[in-house]
């Protein structure tokens, strides 16, 4: 991906669907692999490849948000966020994803800098996340941008029978 391209925010639309799924599959494939079992993870990576069409036709995704970060003419990352599924007035932060290839580049800063101003304009309360406990890049991330550990822990099967720890992170917008 060359740097000297102008980055691009923008709402995502349903033609996007298959390279949003592109983003989310290689983040996996790369940012997980010492996570999970690697017949398990090219699994786990080939789902998130074509959720996406599915995911932005449904109408519980009309209430999210959204955002890709385009590069020239590709979707380098993208974030998805809404109202928290508990009823506070919460929000959450379902997916924040870069290309392998974007990682260092602050795309994902410029990404969640414009969802951060929409959460705001949304006057939520707060912002949650649950990012896996071995997602060492995710955590560091979140961190830097001024999340911080809740002290709630969770177990997330996704599917293999063996749970992974998930820990979630929260910042105050006001």
């Amino acid at each position: 991906m060359r740097v000297d391209l102008p980055m691009l925010v923008r709402e995502a639309t349903a033609a996007d669907a298959e390279s949003i799924g592109e983003v989310h599959a290689e983040a996996w494939r790369v940012a997980h692999r010492d996570l999970f079992e690697g017949h398990w993870l090219r699994s786990l990576a080939e789902q998130r490849r074509t959720l996406w069409t599915e995911l932005m036709a449904a109408r519980e995704h009309i209430r999210n948000t959204l955002l890709v970060a385009e590069r020239g003419d590709r979707v380098a990352a993208f974030v998805h966020f809404g109202p928290h599924s508990d009823g506070t007035s919460d929000a959450e932060i379902f997916d924040l994803y870069a290309h392998p290839t974007a990682w260092g580049r602050g795309v994902a800063w410029t990404l969640m800098d414009k969802a951060w101003e929409l959460l705001l304009e949304a006057r939520f309360r707060s912002v949650r996340l649950w990012t896996m406990a071995g997602a060492n890049r995710a955590r560091h991330f979140y961190t830097s941008f001024g999340f911080a550990e809740t002290g709630r822990r969770r177990e997330h099967d996704f599917g293999d029978g063996r749970p992974v720890l998930e820990i979630e992170y929260s910042r105050r917008t006001r």
